[in-house]
């Protein structure tokens, strides 16, 4: 002959099965979680990308101001060894020198932007790739625990399932029923103690004497007038 008290054993089974599965659910959703992770890599990426972006115009800077000093340098020579005689040629080199020189400090100034920039993204990449690397590890090793955990609740909840359907097959069904429906209403709640002081358990009010006499006989189901939990007698 199951008793009202047998109901509490019974919400207690209730109440660790569903923290389980709640647990269950949030390894699920943490495994699920890759936001971290990824937040790293495209930043790490993103890096990558810009200095691999800057390598292109700083090898054109470095190959205008190779053809530059090698126009110079033919300039130079033509000036210097004698062979230019005309003064209008003459002049024209000249001219041709003092652009050249004044294309190659603009080029110069370039390539220097370029370089500061390069070694700018450079120590950003080494902090990101770093960053990345421990945030790496860090998920990699949260996903083996995650991984563990979830093995260990989800071999627990078979017995948990198990013997309540015991405890269930024990109870009346008109109980049943009511610890049910009520227990879909308060949060996963269908029982509550009640103390000597008549104080219930599950919304923390204080019954009245007649009700708590007959939870102490505990031959019959009695609910708080307040929040409709089975009461057991404490």
């Amino acid at each position: 002959m199951p008793s009202i008290r047998d109901l509490y054993d019974l919400q207690q089974l209730d109440w660790d099965i569903q923290n389980r599965e709640e647990e269950l659910a949030d390894i699920r959703a943490r495994a699920a979680d890759d936001s971290r992770r990824l937040t790293a890599k495209r930043q790490l990426d993103a890096l990558e990308t810009k200095l691999a972006g800057l390598a292109r115009p700083r090898r054109q800077a470095e190959n205008n101001i190779e053809d530059i000093e090698r126009r110079i340098a033919e300039i130079d020579v033509r000036l210097y060894d004698g062979s230019v005689t005309n003064p209008r040629e003459l002049e024209a080199y000249q001219e041709e020198r003092a652009n050249l020189s004044g294309n190659r400090g603009d080029e110069e100034d370039k390539l220097l932007e370029l370089m500061i920039e390069a070694d700018d993204t450079q120590a950003l990449l080494d902090k990101a790739r770093e960053i990345f690397e421990r945030i790496d590890g860090e998920r990699s090793r949260e996903l083996e625990s995650l991984k563990a955990r979830h093995a260990e609740v989800s071999s627990e909840l078979p017995e948990f399932k198990e013997r309540r359907g015991e405890l269930v097959s024990e109870q009346a069904p008109m109980t049943l029923a009511i610890y049910e429906q009520v227990r879909q209403l308060r949060g996963g709640q269908g029982a509550a103690l009640v103390d000597r002081r008549g104080l219930c358990q599950g919304c923390r009010l204080v019954i009245p004497t007649t009700e708590l006499q007959r939870v102490r006989a505990g031959d019959q189901v009695v609910q708080c007038g307040s929040c409709s939990r089975i009461l057991i007698y404490a």
